[in-house]
């Protein structure tokens, strides 16, 4: 699409006064467009080829069609052309649906406002995927031009070697009285590392070969007859000519030449040279003496080893690395694996089966001990990515100052203290899965910077400016309400929609009691093991006060009591004595103190008797409670509330 030529806007609408609504909101937003509507799915069809649209607006739900069948055939039709969901409450599985089946946004009716955002958006985006498209074509076109030229001067050089293998076989007929010379030179050039320089005793270039051009960036013709003085070091000079003085010494003490023995030349500090435009590199580098009839040569035959050093470096570096991502591993986290048979475990078991294998972002939420990292580990180990790297950071164990460099690394000297270039977790992760564990705990300004690596894998390091990509999978968790850190403004809206693709969330310990008695034998045999005990179990007066017990710590308390009972006891059972649980004789049991999310279901419920199941408006419920109407559907949805079971 031209930027002269209005946007052409393709509404998916069965009420007149929606569309006439939304296309007031795009000419308030400054959009300059054409807009048709269309109900049913011949009209929608048919306008896709017809009307050539740039964007699709879609109601959810229409009376002869839906905008899912509609998404469908778009992306059938018009991959290239995004789709916006706008509709009433869908409630928030619905929306993340459309997003999950290729939507780029949804807005809902009443809070059009956040259109004309959410349409440039979508635009950008569809751009940007156009722009990719476009690079990716080209850089297969480029590709198929190399390989021709590829093949055209690997054809070439095939030639020129036929026709120089018959020249050397002809000279080699023609020279064979200079054989012995030739075979002399040959075992020099053979004996040579990289570049091969050939001086007189004054440092004067003589000779200065393709290799030694190209490590010192400076031509054979620009050097001969200078002198190599000013490429090496001053300590590398100095040898050079004490060598040299050395060798002409020898040979004028007592009349013999000398073997033309090759010298490995060593400093201290290592050799330094110089090249043209006088940065310094180490080298390995040999001194030759070449006897010739009129006057002494040399030959130095160098080796650039600064790759090789940096090739060191980087080995200590991944050493260092991998001896770090070894004690992550060895570190205790809560327990050695995922133990329940009860139905909300069940329900983990089956979400965690459904998501591994795929490269989906996972929100894990639970409260503290739970075993929130645990399923992300499951995560990892069941997915293709499971021979890879898997890598922890604790969003609330570090300060705001360094976690972003802990996160995306930094350069040396980007801050105090920053001696070095260290890579960050995303660079650590790469080709494997980071887990973000209390991802709530993020600051803001670190949230847009994981947004954008969620959406495009890029990043740069502090302090840096080169953008670096990864392919990393992510996994997030967090004990925190993060729908409610977003409603009060602690949480980018638009990173927990990334975010929360598909929840895990894992029961309270007090929610699958069924499964005490399997976890407290798997802590018992685990810890015994570990202490050398042999324990046969628990006493069933001990299992009664564990299953008696609220648990607010959850699985990681029942871990550390049982362990704690593992040391305390001296005989083949763990007993009521053993276990640091206090019992309260007055406080009301768990069965008779109503829990959190009982309490929200009944208040709800009686919100929605008063309002006789209105949940928006002025007279319905989301007013009465006094949050919003949306975030009261998501709850309900939660609770599996029905607001018709409390219409008249």
């Amino acid at each position: 699409m031209s930027t002269d030529d209005p946007l052409h806007v393709l509404m998916l609408e069965d009420v007149a006064t929606d569309a006439e609504l939304v296309r007031r909101e795009l000419e308030r937003e400054g959009f300059d467009f054409e807009a048709e509507r269309v109900t049913t799915e011949e009209g929608f069809t048919q306008a896709l080829d017809a009307f050539a649209p740039d964007i699709i607006l879609a109601d959810y739900s229409l009376p002869r069609y839906d905008g899912m069948s509609a998404l469908e055939v778009a992306q059938a039709e018009r991959p290239h052309v995004p789709v916006v969901f706008v509709s009433g409450a869908i409630g928030e599985e619905r929306a993340i649906e459309t997003l999950k089946q290729g939507a780029t946004d949804y807005v809902l009716k009443d809070k059009l406002s956040r259109l004309g955002p959410a349409v440039r958006r979508a635009l950008r985006e569809a751009e940007e995927r156009r722009a990719r498209r476009e690079a990716e074509a080209a850089l297969r076109r480029a590709h198929d031009e190399l390989e021709q030229k590829v093949a055209a001067r690997t054809a070439e050089l095939r030639d020129a070697n036929d026709a120089l293998k018959e020249e050397i076989e002809e000279r080699t007929r023609a020279e064979r009285a200079l054989r012995k010379s030739r075979e002399r030179l040959t075992r020099i050039i053979d004996s040579a590392i990289d570049a091969i320089i050939s001086i007189d005793a004054s440092l004067e270039v003589h000779l200065f070969n393709a290799a030694a051009e190209e490590i010192f960036q400076c031509s054979a013709e620009a050097m001969e007859g200078e002198s190599l003085a000013a490429f090496l070091a001053d300590p590398f000079e100095a040898l050079v000519h004490r060598h040299i003085d050395a060798h002409q010494e020898a040979q004028a003490g007592d009349g013999a030449v000398p073997e033309a023995e090759g010298r490995y030349l060593t400093a201290p500090d290592d050799l330094q040279a110089r090249r043209a435009d006088g940065t310094t590199f180490p080298v390995e580098a040999t001194l030759c003496p070449v006897q010739l009839p009129a006057e002494d040569r040399y030959l130095i035959i160098l080796r650039d080893v600064d790759e090789l050093k940096q090739a060191e470096e980087e080995v200590a570096q991944l050493e260092s690395e991998r001896s770090y991502l070894q004690e992550e591993l060895k570190s205790e986290y809560n327990f050695d694996e995922i133990v329940g048979t009860s139905e909300p475990m069940q329900s983990v078991f089956d979400a965690i089966d459904q998501v591994a294998d795929t490269e989906t972002t996972v929100l894990v939420t639970g409260e503290t001990g739970t075993g929130k990292e645990l399923v992300a580990r499951s995560l990892h180990e069941r997915s293709r990515r499971a021979n890879q790297v898997f890598v922890k950071m604790n969003c609330a164990a570090l300060s705001t100052d360094l976690i972003e460099s802990e996160l995306f690394g930094h350069e040396q000297g980007a801050f105090t203290g920053a001696t070095e270039r260290r890579e960050g977790r995303f660079e650590l992760a790469d080709g494997g899965t980071i887990l973000l564990d209390e991802i709530g705990e993020l600051p803001l300004e670190t949230q847009a910077k994981l947004l954008r690596v969620l959406q495009h894998q890029t990043f740069e390091r502090v302090g840096g400016s080169e953008t670096i990509e990864v392919d990393t999978r992510i996994l997030a968790a967090t004990n925190r309400d993060l729908e409610a850190a977003v409603e009060a403004g602690h949480f980018r809206s638009d990173l927990y929609y990334r975010l929360n693709i598909f929840p895990i969330e894992l029961p309270p310990l007090r929610d699958r009691t069924g499964d005490i008695p399997l976890l407290a034998e798997h802590f018992c045999e685990m810890y015994a093991a570990r202490t050398g005990k042999d324990i046969d179990g628990l006493h069933p007066d001990a299992m009664a006060a564990l299953q008696g017990y609220d648990w607010p710590g959850n699985v990681r308390e029942l871990a550390n009591i049982i362990e704690r009972a593992v040391i305390l006891t001296r005989d083949r059972q763990i007993r009521t004595e053993h276990l640091s649980i206090e019992e309260d004789p007055d406080a009301p049991g768990p069965a008779s103190f109503e829990t959190l999310e009982e309490a929200q279901r009944r208040h709800i419920e009686r919100a929605l008797e008063v309002t006789d199941g209105v949940v928006g408006g002025d007279e319905g419920a989301a007013r009465l409670l006094d949050v919003k109407r949306t975030t009261l559907l998501s709850r309900m949805d939660r609770l599996g509330i029905d607001p018709d079971a409390h219409r008249p």
